[in-house]
């Protein structure tokens, strides 16, 4: 019968491999794959390696890696033959039988341990008293009240709005500069989507190159779209008295 190690190397000569691609392609080392087919267990690192080795390893050949390993388990615990002779249990020599004690052996016994017996019962009914009393089950340990702290109270400040407020909603690009109080508060170009306020104390003057592409509210009432699309405006929004 072929051992695991022989089975192993047949199969990878068969299959025209060399040890260093079957390490190449399992990462066992080669040392440990010539010990393997050599059958020299003992210079592989524990049994748990070994048989992870041997799974592996025939994995890859496309062998049966658990038939595999079942046969490394057989050779090493071998079964007995059966045909080993066993020796009857009625040939082995029997024991002589045990002369009956002496009966004032057996009361001599008997004494001792009831003596023993009793020593022990007194010896617990005097320790017992002094046990600290088991603490009654039912007794429940009441937990501290949790302290909630208290929520810090942030003042409301009123908000205050200028006497003009404008705010622009863009729906396409759009250059724009902004005066607010004959200062220049803002100038850009907007994209499509983007939403600006400013406020002032007197006035506020739009310059718009797409007028098309805002839409106004002015102090909370909404006055729709600028201009028409592409068109250059300017325009001033003055307090309301």
């Amino acid at each position: 019968m072929q051992t695991v190690g022989e089975i192993l190397r047949s199969e990878r000569e068969r299959k025209g491999l060399s040890v260093k691609e079957i390490e190449l392609a399992t990462s066992i080392r080669t040392i440990y794959i010539t010990a393997i087919e050599e059958g020299n267990y003992t210079i592989i690192p524990g049994e748990v390696y070994l048989k992870g080795f041997i799974r592996n390893y025939a994995n890859f050949l496309d062998l049966d890696s658990q038939q595999i390993v079942d046969l490394y388990r057989q050779s090493q615990n071998p079964v007995a033959p059966t045909n080993e002779r066993i020796t009857s249990i009625d040939n082995a020599p029997k024991e002589k039988p045990l002369k009956e004690a002496n009966k004032s052996s057996k009361w001599l016994v008997i004494g001792v341990l009831v003596v023993g017996v009793a020593s022990g019962a007194l010896w617990f009914q005097n320790n017992s008293s002094s046990l600290p009393p088991e603490p009654r089950a039912d007794r429940q340990v009441q937990q501290p009240a949790p302290v909630i702290p208290k929520q810090a109270v942030i003042p409301s400040t009123p908000v205050t709005m200028k006497p003009v407020v404008i705010i622009a909603k863009y729906t396409d690009q759009c250059w724009t500069s902004v005066t607010a109080d004959n200062k220049i508060i803002y100038e850009g170009t907007p994209q499509a989507g983007e939403t600006f306020t400013w406020e002032a104390e007197q006035n506020i003057t739009i310059k718009a190159g797409n007028a098309g592409g805002i839409d106004i509210v002015y102090n909370g009432q909404s006055l729709g779209i600028l201009g028409t699309k592409g068109e250059v405006l300017v325009r001033t929004f003055s307090a309301k008295k």
